[in-house]
């Protein structure tokens, strides 16, 4: 995207003060005749020196013509000369110049040359400073944009991923108000500073706390996209994927050529296998932009959901070609690429993801890829990393407790495994208590009962699993799964009965559920006394199934 050069008041010069070819440049310049301008400047500026009269205007809007046609090295060249008519404007032109080079430090220098600072270049200047990995300068230019203009709210959303204290950031917030002579207490300064603090609810992974305030802030404003959007994004965050698809919805049917996270709502649409809405959203995100690194993930994930590896991975190449810092892009390579049994490689993917931005999906995904490579002091330590960011999330209690699990099976020392093994189990158990119902943990501790033979306490785990409970807010998560696993745990314990009905109900919930034919056929062998791994005509399951709850180290398919 380029740079705006037009924002630092190039067109007020008074009448007084422009030629009349000037005038007639900066009229072109308005309206995008970039090439036209550019022939009558150089008239008017050949004309000027050969007068000897100050030429630094003409040169100036031969500058923007030449930024505006993206020729930076001349456009920097023309601005370079007339930095002694004003060094602030000239030289942050300069700067933009050598942003859109990608000459990041250099353009950084010349940003911190300029003594009075104005909030636009402040704001430059502190992208350049993340782009570079110096987030404590970044942070403190930030917050001297909001000191200076407290409605600069992407500021406000940089400090929140960049986790600096509320405090601080509603103190610059007060220091701006401030500044514009406006009342803190007032109702709009209260309501933007809800905003902030929702925002850093939300990036401190205080997920119920940001939902609330951004719940009210809808009442007050109702409609509103940015407060949708960012709904959206917290009840996907939550692991509540149904209400996440109506707000996306909802924005789609207020805004259709909304293009923002959209790929994120095409995840929902293919873990949701609703196939046909993922395909036209991917067609209506090509035909709206496809310089957008969006539109070209949302079609990865359709191609994924095919089956279609290759092009997947050659759709998420190219919308990383078109944008490096998409964490979304990075974390969906690596989700193609530990699908593809490449863990190592999907490892530096979602580990460049992270550091784009904090997201649990994404550490999942780096513990799953540590674990399948057999890095269990790395799975731990990403982990733990993840748990500290989220201490009350239950997918990262889930991923500590599976990759204690995981460590505990393969240590060779009895003693050790069994404090590891207790370990796992208490972690696993404190998911379970917020949330009886969240399905990887509970197969996973189930699992590590099953290891010790432990059948009734799986079943007293997987029955208040069924059951849920009104402290998790939500349904039991695939009933059918739970079901079908319960009809294994009753198969190992001998209760025939009991494990045929499970089954029965799995498959009455859901009929296509092949792992539980195979598991009925099976236990039919068993009954009758004969070999249950001995093949024969029996119903096969001929492809591995994404919802089939058999292993408590992998995970479900995005």
């Amino acid at each position: 995207m380029l740079a705006d050069t037009t924002n630092m008041d190039d067109y007020r010069y008074t009448s007084g003060e422009l030629s009349p070819l000037q005038k007639e440049c900066m009229s072109l310049l308005k309206s995008k005749q970039f090439k036209s301008c550019e022939i009558l400047a150089m008239m008017d500026l050949s004309k000027r020196q050969a007068e000897g009269s100050p030429d630094h205007v003409t040169i100036s809007i031969l500058g923007d013509c030449a930024f505006e046609q993206r020729q930076f090295v001349r456009a920097k060249s023309y601005y370079q000369k007339i930095s002694y008519a004003d060094e602030n404007r000239y030289r942050w032109k300069e700067a933009q110049c050598l942003k859109e080079l990608g000459s990041l430090i250099e353009a950084s220098n010349v940003l911190e040359g300029i003594v009075n600072r104005t909030p636009p270049m402040n704001m430059m200047l502190g992208k350049l400073y993340l782009a570079s990995g110096r987030t404590i300068p970044a942070s403190q230019v930030f917050l001297e944009v909001l000191q200076d203009n407290p409605f600069i709210l992407e500021a406000a959303e940089f400090l929140a991923v960049l986790h600096v204290d509320k405090l601080l950031t509603l103190k610059a917030v007060d220091v701006g108000f401030e500044k514009r002579g406006l009342v803190t207490s007032s109702k709009e300064c209260e309501q933007l500073r809800e905003l902030i603090s929702s925002l850093v609810a939300k990036e401190r992974f205080q997920t119920f706390t940001a939902l609330q305030q951004f719940t009210n802030l809808d009442e007050e404003f109702p409609g509103n996209l940015y407060i949708q959007e960012q709904l959206a994004l917290l009840h996907l965050q939550n692991d509540d994927k149904a209400v996440a698809a109506r707000y996306f919805e909802r924005i789609r049917k207020q805004l259709p050529s909304q293009i923002d996270h959209m790929d994120k709502y095409a995840l929902i649409l293919n873990k949701t296998k609703r196939f046909g809405d993922l395909n036209a959203l991917a067609d209506s995100l090509l035909l709206l932009d496809d310089r957008r690194p969006e539109a070209w993930t949302t079609l990865a994930i359709y191609h994924q959901s095919r089956g279609d590896h290759d092009k997947a991975m050659k759709f998420v190449e190219k919308a990383l070609s078109l944008d490096q810092k998409h964490a979304f892009a990075h974390y969906l390579r690596g989700v193609i690429l530990l699908g593809d049994k490449r863990p190592e490689h999907a490892s530096v993917s979602f580990f460049r993801s992270i550091e784009l931005r904090k997201d649990i999906d994404a550490f999942e995904g780096l513990v799953d890829s540590h674990l399948a490579a057999g890095n269990l002091k790395e799975a731990i330590a990403s982990a733990k990393e993840a748990i500290s960011l989220a201490p009350r999330d239950p997918r990262t209690l889930t991923m500590v407790g599976i990759a204690l699990a995981k460590s505990a099976v393969e240590s060779a020392e009895a003693k050790t495994r069994q404090g590891v093994l207790e370990r796992a189990k208490r972690s696993l158990r404190k998911v379970l208590v917020m949330h009886p119902s969240h399905l990887r943990s509970m197969f996973a501790l189930v699992d590590l009962h099953i290891r010790e033979a432990d059948y009734e306490s799986c079943i007293v785990i997987l029955k208040e699993g069924l059951e849920g409970n009104s402290a998790s807010f939500r349904p039991p998560q695939k009933p059918d799964l739970v079901l079908s696993k319960l009809g294994e745990v009753y198969t190992l314990a001998e209760q025939y009965d009991k494990a045929i009905e499970a089954f029965h109900k799995a498959l009455g919930l859901n009929p296509a559920l092949t792992s539980c034919k195979v598991q009925l056929e099976r236990l039919d062998k068993i009954i009758r006394g004969l070999d249950p791994n001995e093949r024969g005509d029996e119903i096969l399951e001929d492809t591995p199934s994404s919802d089939s709850p058999q292993n408590i180290y992998g995970r479900p398919s995005y």
